[in-house]
C-alpha cells in the first residue's frame, strides 16, 4: 500500500461516512490514520464500534495464532506428551490442518495420536500354584522399567513365534495380551500396583528347533513380577512385609530358577538414586538367604541394565559397556553377588535393554527394539533348566 500523502489523508477523512467499513480498517491496519482520528472527524458511533470489534477479533485470531504457533514448536522441540496433543484435538485447541502444516507429524502419525489409548491394565493375582518349568523374577524399584522389558519379551516371542501359552493361568495370560497389545499402540504399560495381590505369574513354553534332530524343544517358564513400590518396601524392612518377596511361596519352590535385576541407566523418577538402586538390591539379596530354596535353586542371576538407549553414542559393544557400567556403578551389589555366587554356584550374566525408540517427551514408543528381547530370549533358553540339560540349538551360542 502506497503511503499517504497529506492532502489525499484530509479527503479521505473527510469521506470516512461513505466508505465501507473494510476500507476504513485497512487504514487503520496499516497506520496511516488511526481510529481516534476518524472520530475527531465525525465517523458514526455505529461504524466506530464496529471497527472496535473487528479489532478486538482481529488481536483474539493473532494471539491464538501465536499461541497454536507456541504449542506447535513444543512438539517439534519435543516438549509436549501425546496426551497433551490429543486433548489438545479433541478440545479443538489445535487443528489437524495446523499440526500437519507446523509439525514433523504426518497423516499415519496423526491417525495414532488420535486412536492411541493408555489402558488402565495391571496384572491380577494368580490363585493357581506355578506349574513346572524355570520360574523368572523380575526385581527392580519403580521406574526402572520392569514391565517394560516384560511386555517387550513376550511382544517379540509373539511375533516370531516362540512361545506357546499355558492357558491353565489364564490371568496372567490375559495380562500378558493387554501388555503386547499396548505395544502395538506405542503405549507404555502403567506401572504395577504396589499389592501384594497384584504379584502374578505368566506361564508358558518356549519353543526351539533342534538343528541336530530336527525336532521342536520345549522349555516352561513361569514369569513372575512385583510392584517396583512393593520391592522398595520389602528391600527396607522385610519383617513388616512378610513374605512379600516370597509372595504366594514362589521363591520358595522347588522349581529353578533365573532372577532379573532391572537396573535404570537413565536415573529420572525423583528418589531413584544409582545408590538407592544400589541399597535394595543389596538388602534383597541378603534377605534371599531366609527362603532355603530362592538361590540353592537359582541357575543364574541377571544384571539387566535398562535404557541401553542412553548409552553414550560412541558406544559399539553395549553388552560389555553395560557389564563395565555396572561393575563400576553397582560395585558393592557386585561384591555381594559374588559372595552369593560363590555359596549358591548360579551364573551370573549381565544383559542391556531398550524397548525402542520414543517421542513426544518420551510418552510414545515409536519403534521397538527387537534386538534386545531376543537377545535375552536366547540366553533364557540357554539358561533355563532345560537349555542346561540340552542346549538349545541357536541359543546355545548366546549368553
Amino acid at each position: 500500500m502506497t503511503a499517504m500523502n497529506k492532502i489525499h489523508k484530509e479527503a479521505f477523512l473527510r469521506r470516512c461516512n461513505e466508505l465501507p467499513i473494510h476500507v476504513l480498517k485497512n487504514q487503520i491496519d496499516a497506520h496511516e490514520i488511526s481510529l481516534d482520528e476518524f472520530i475527531e472527524n465525525g465517523l458514526e458511533t455505529s461504524k466506530v464500534e464496529e471497527i472496535r470489534v473487528l479489532a478486538i477479533k482481529k488481536a483474539k485470531e493473532e494471539k491464538k495464532k501465536e499461541e497454536n504457533q507456541a504449542f506447535y514448536n513444543q512438539i517439534e522441540n519435543d516438549e509436549k506428551e501425546i496426551e497433551d496433543i490429543q486433548d489438545a484435538l479433541d478440545t479443538g485447541e489445535v487443528t489437524p490442518e495446523g499440526i500437519l502444516e507446523n509439525t514433523h507429524i504426518d497423516e499415519e502419525l496423526l491417525k495414532e495420536i488420535k486412536s492411541y489409548s493408555q489402558e488402565p491394565y495391571s496384572p491380577k493375582n494368580n490363585e493357581e500354584p506355578l506349574g513346572p518349568g524355570t520360574d523368572i523374577f523380575f526385581f527392580g524399584r519403580s521406574g526402572s522399567g520392569k514391565t517394560c522389558i516384560l511386555a517387550s519379551i513376550f511382544h517379540y516371542a509373539e511375533d516370531k513365534g516362540l512361545f506357546i501359552d499355558n492357558t491353565n493361568a489364564m490371568k496372567g495370560i490375559n495380562y500378558k495380551n493387554l501388555l503386547v497389545e499396548g505395544l502395538d499402540k506405542g503405549a507404555l504399560p502403567y506401572r504395577t500396583p504396589a499389592s501384594k495381590d497384584a504379584v502374578t505369574y505368566i506361564s508358558t513354553t518356549l519353543i526351539d528347533e533342534n538343528k541336530k534332530t530336527g525336532k521342536q524343544e520345549k522349555s516352561p517358564l513361569n514369569f513372575i513380577e512385583m510392584s517396583g513400590e512393593f520391592f522398595q518396601e520389602a528391600a527396607k524392612d522385610p519383617d513388616s512385609m512378610k513374605d512379600s518377596i516370597d509372595a504366594h511361596g514362589y521363591l520358595s519352590g522347588s522349581n529353578k530358577k533365573l532372577l532379573f535385576f532391572i537396573v535404570d541407566y537413565d536415573v529420572q523418577p525423583k528418589g531413584n538414586t544409582r545408590t538407592k538402586q544400589s541399597q535394595d538390591f543389596q538388602l534383597i539379596l541378603n534377605h534371599l538367604d531366609n527362603y532355603k530354596k530362592a538361590l540353592k535353586n537359582t541357575l543364574s542371576v541377571y544384571i539387566i541394565v535398562n535404557k541401553a538407549d542412553k548409552f553414550p553414542k560412541h558406544v559399539v559393544d553395549k553388552k560389555a559397556f553395560a557389564l563395565e557400567w555396572f561393575m563400576d556403578e553397582f560395585r558393592a551389589v557386585y561384591t555381594v553377588l559374588k559372595a552369593k555366587q560363590e555359596k549358591y554356584n548360579f551364573q551370573l550374566v549381565s544383559q542391556p535393554f531398550a524397548l525402542g525408540s520414543f517421542i513426544f517427551k518420551n510418552s510414545y514408543l515409536s519403534s521397538i527394539n527387537k534386538e534386545f528381547p531376543k537377545g535375552l530370549i536366547e540366553s533364557i533358553g540357554k539358561h533355563s533348566s532345560f537349555g542346561k540339560k540340552n542346549g538349545w540349538g541357536p541359543f546355545s551360542s548366546t549368553d
